[in-house]
């Protein structure tokens, strides 16, 4: 018999009855799973979660709206730990890339058998991703889209800053006050306002606070001149 650190705790979310009770009879008899609920919906266990605290929750794409999209959103939320393994996709790359992208771990398609459902719940439980080489492929092009959108928003910030308002910004950055970065600098208290104003107009930010975390983000004073 397994220790029970090694038993992987299933919650299974999944709108239709049949299907939950054929999942839980199926991972009932694996002597590495134990099904600890087995619900319709994120709902019926919003309370419970964290004391439940699955290993690996079986989560039904196609519940109302397409409502496991957001409902793995919140389970990343409030239960970072837990594997997200959607289950009733289609293999199209968009659905498979929205489950991804909402947090999951891994999918099972449509036609998948009991034999690849237990071996994607070890899989994910491991902490390994399930996805096929195409999907994989697609994740990285995502990645470094969004790395160019990043390097381009962030060139496109630096010419609007004058070199004394990039010595300010990183003189907030590092938490300094008004009083402070205009001793400093050996200016006026005002005339910091005023360049901060001006920073903050530039970057359409709402306050210093913003000003620190863009810097911090987009590396603005790594490549300022």
């Amino acid at each position: 018999m397994r220790a029970q650190e090694d038993v992987i705790r299933i919650l299974i979310i999944h709108r239709s009855r049949l299907i939950r009770e054929g999942f839980a009879f199926v991972l009932d008899h694996q002597e590495s799973i134990s099904v600890i609920g087995s619900v319709a919906g994120v709902g019926e266990v919003v309370g419970d979660l964290e004391r439940l605290r699955p290993a690996v929750i079986l989560l039904d794409l196609c519940l109302p709206d397409r409502g496991g999209l957001r409902d793995a959103q919140w389970i990343r939320e409030v239960l970072p730990g837990a594997k997200i393994l959607m289950t009733g996709l289609s293999e199209l790359e968009s659905d498979v890339l929205a489950c991804f992208e909402a947090g999951a771990a891994g999918y099972l398609p449509q036609e998948a058998s009991l034999e690849e459902l237990l071996n994607s719940i070890q899989a994910v439980a491991a902490g390994e991703v399930l996805c096929s080489p195409k999907v994989t492929a697609l994740l990285v092009s995502r990645i470094a889209e969004a790395s160019r959108e990043r390097e381009l928003r962030r060139v496109q910030g630096l010419p609007n800053l004058t070199r004394r308002e990039l010595e300010i910004i990183a003189l907030v950055e590092e938490g300094l006050s008004n009083k402070e970065i205009a001793v400093r600098l050996e200016i006026e208290i005002p005339t910091v306002k005023t360049h901060i104003h001006n920073i903050l107009e530039k970057l359409q930010l709402d306050g210093r606070r913003e000003a620190a975390q863009y810097v911090r983000e987009w590396g603005l004073l790594r490549s300022s001149p």
